[in-house]
């Protein structure tokens, strides 16, 4: 999730966004966007995207530098994705600070309902957490093939054009 990717190109930025393009149309199921500020998104397009959230989206830039153009980038999750889970989990957090500012026993409930309550939110943050981390694992083949898509894109077509950085 938080490793960087980059990819050489031997021709001008716009050139090689084009072979990217043209890369990206071949193989059907995968689509290609360029936002108002440069950066370009490669990603699996199925159903809406709440159901394929879970899809890693690779976001990356085009860096000229002398006759070479680079692609630098990274894998993350659809934004909505993000923020559904960012939204279960903060709300839990908020809860869970709640139940462990109020003092004193409450009316109609058991004598341990905070510490039920408390369990409660902890355990529901590590099913949220660990979910999110079962679903990347999952994603591993489609980050892989839009690795490849981007590398066949590349000039000399070959794996060792791309390096981790």
């Amino acid at each position: 999730m938080f490793k960087r990717y980059s990819f050489a190109f031997s021709t001008t930025a716009d050139k090689a966004l084009a072979k990217l393009d043209a890369a990206v149309d071949a193989c059907p199921g995968f689509g290609l966007s360029v936002d108002a500020r440069g950066r370009v998104k490669i990603f699996r397009k199925q159903g809406i995207a709440f159901l394929n959230g879970f899809f890693p989206v690779f976001a990356g830039r085009f860096n000229t530098t002398n006759a070479r153009t680079e692609f630098r980038g990274g894998f993350r999750f659809h934004l909505l994705a993000i923020a559904v889970f960012a939204g279960f989990i903060g709300t839990s957090v908020l809860s869970l600070i709640s139940v462990l500012t109020t003092s004193g026993a409450t009316a109609g409930l058991p004598a341990d309902w905070q510490s039920q309550r408390v369990r409660f939110e902890l355990q529901f943050i590590v099913f949220a957490m660990l979910t999110v981390l079962f679903a990347w694992l999952a994603g591993k083949p489609i980050r892989e093939r839009i690795m490849s898509i981007i590398a066949s894109a590349t000039v000399d077509n070959t794996p060792a054009s791309f390096k981790n950085t």
